[in-house]
């Protein structure tokens, strides 16, 4: 049976400017679902370890899912995949906004897009498919100046963009999508600047998607996912993820003073009262979430007038409790700009405040003043970060590659060189496992164990054990399934777990399928992306935290908050057994057996 729901993949070969399309094969689309899961493959299948990730051969791959752009709620996702320039490693960020569902009405699932261009480029993709077109007069221009003189060009599209950051091969550098949607993390900005491509266009005139039976989509949608989701998801509806910041501060796990402290000072400024009184616009939500978790903000007066983002967590923590900023005012007005050049801000923000402790030790001169709380010369460094001016030049490596140079690897905080987000595993035990297995360095969406210490699941935030290793498992697989499909993270812990995804797949493919088929795809997925890295050398070594958060400890309400390597090695332990991979992280032979790997 041909699968509905997929459509085209398009093989882009930039250097010799020609395209080769063919359908989603029905094995591929089972096995490997869509998003992560379907780009990983073909990332496996084309790299290797001696592919340079800022070469022509290292393939940029945007994939949807078969969810995305239908009626299935938090399904306005899609996936970036290739080999990180920042880790070395695995290299795939889910960008939010329209460019997902956009892609999915103009009958594509995948654009691989190889080699370089040999001058300025940007792609468009339409019904009719895909076009190279000439960038040169969009080349130096931000991400906000780029897609609002496409659109002006183009009309009704969804626009992709790097800015001067991607263009200068920043390594943390972003795609930006809808002013303030990025697939930030792992540098995919880089890698699109390498090929010279500027922008991914792409045109749609109507809404429209293929399903077996659309009708009943639609029904199970409304009558009974969405109307759970304003209640199962209420923090999120009423004050989107900034919300975090008052429980991260009072429950001591909000990383501040570059990973010193487990709260800031003050931090009630930047908490969402504060927001809401200071900055906070109206909420705003990618295509087809009932949920809008982005909070637009905008500093109506004083000196940083006129700055506008969609304000997360991450980034008040990054910006703000890392490098002690307590003015709201000021962490838009970063945001915007880190927005605008096309940054990671979680890397940003991280590598702010290493550059801070470099500059106390002596080790990092950017010919001005750096300290925490100085929002004014963070800005200045942003800029000469996204143009690799001076000591730019250095820290535009991210923290792992610029505290090698600066020989201070001692107090550099990463996992196989990706900064971790605003979760500290010193009082959030999970976040041991959720930083130092992820598939692409230390993330906090791919194993979510925040979430599962927050809640409570499986035991309190200090319990190691199996029943939480197990927890741990089951919310990475709805995490590698949910960006395989490609859905929103918030949804796929509580509103579509397994069975609903299975009903959906059902509806959607017009294959039938189980909860099982859906466990089984998620354990396959997570499965070929270690062995994508295990090819590329990682070990058990690589699983491990930086030594600096098991040496250093916090106190926070008068208790000491600490990892001991016997932790660490525990939770690493029953991991590895539950996964099926020996003692060094390798899976087994007959777990790839078991997964039709090999």
């Amino acid at each position: 049976m041909i699968m509905r729901g997929y459509g085209l993949i398009h093989w882009i070969d930039l250097s010799k400017r020609s395209i080769r399309s063919e359908q989603v094969p029905d094995d591929l689309a089972w096995n490997f679902i869509g998003g992560k899961g379907l780009g990983a493959r073909i990332l496996y299948d084309m790299t290797d370890e001696k592919t340079n990730p800022l070469g022509p051969e290292n393939p940029l791959i945007f994939a949807i899912g078969p969810f995305t752009g239908t009626a299935v709620p938090y399904s306005g996702k899609g996936t970036f995949v290739f080999k990180s320039p920042q880790t070395g490693i695995l290299g795939e960020s889910v960008i939010g906004g329209t460019l997902g569902a956009a892609t999915r009405w103009v009958g594509t699932t995948a654009l691989v897009i190889m080699n370089r261009a040999d001058r300025p480029t940007y792609l468009v993709l339409s019904e009719n498919g895909v076009e190279l077109r000439d960038a040169s007069h969009l080349w130096g221009k931000d991400i906000y100046e780029t897609e609002e003189e496409l659109k002006r060009e183009h009309g009704r599209c969804s626009v992709a963009s790097i800015g001067p950051a991607g263009e200068n091969l920043v390594k943390f550098a972003a795609i930006g999508n809808e002013k303030w949607r990025q697939g930030g993390r792992t540098g995919g900005g880089a890698v699109m600047g390498s090929k010279k491509l500027k922008a991914i266009v792409v045109e749609y005139d109507k809404q429209e998607w293929d399903a077996h039976d659309p009708d009943g989509v639609r029904k199970y949608s409304a009558e009974e996912i969405v109307p759970r989701a304003k209640e199962e998801l209420k923090s999120y509806f009423e004050r989107g993820t900034p919300g975090t910041v008052e429980l991260a501060n009072l429950w001591g796990f909000f990383p501040s003073y570059y990973w010193s402290k487990g709260s800031v000072d003050g931090w009630e400024n930047i908490a969402w009262d504060a927001i809401k009184r200071e900055v906070f616009v109206h909420p705003r939500a990618c295509f087809g979430c009932p949920t809008p978790c982005g909070r637009y903000s905008r500093v109506r007066e004083g000196k940083y007038a006129g700055s506008e983002v969609e304000l997360e967590y991450e980034t008040i923590y990054s910006i703000g409790g890392l490098n002690a900023i307590t003015d709201i005012k000021a962490i838009v007005w970063l945001n915007d700009q880190a927005d605008r050049l096309g940054m990671d801000t979680i890397t940003l923000g991280n590598v702010f405040g290493f550059a801070i402790e470099a500059y106390k030790r002596g080790k990092l001169d950017p010919g001005f003043k750096l300290d925490y709380g100085d929002p004014e010369s963070l800005h200045r460094l942003a800029e000469m970060i996204a143009r690799r001016e001076g000591v730019g030049n250095i820290l535009a490596e991210g923290v792992a590659g610029a505290s090698k140079a600066l020989g201070l690897e001692e107090i550099a905080i990463h996992v196989k060189g990706l900064e971790p987000a605003g979760y500290d595993p010193r009082t959030l035990k999970s976040m041991i496992l959720g930083y130092g297995v992820s598939s692409r360095g230390a993330c906090h969406l791919r194993i979510t164990g925040y979430y599962a210490d927050i809640r409570g699941l499986g035991g309190d935030r200090k319990t190691i054990d199996m029943e939480k290793t197990k927890v741990l498992a089951n919310l990475e697989e709805l995490a590698a399934i949910g960006d395989s499909l490609v859905l929103c993270r918030f949804s796929t812990r509580t509103l579509i777990a397994w069975e609903q995804m299975a009903k959906y797949y059902s509806m959607i493919t017009g294959r039938n399928a189980t909860a099982d088929d859906m466990i089984k795809a998620a354990r396959r997925i997570i499965n070929l992306t270690r062995m994508y890295n295990v090819r590329l050398g990682l070990r058990r070594k690589d699983d491990r935290l930086p030594r600096r958060l098991l040496k250093e400890s916090f106190i926070h309400d008068g208790e000491e908050r600490r990892i001991t390597e016997e932790e660490q090695e525990r939770f690493l332990d029953l991991y590895y057994e539950l996964r099926g991979w020996d003692k060094e992280g390798v899976p087994k032979q007959e777990t790839l057996r078991d997964l039709n790997l090999i």
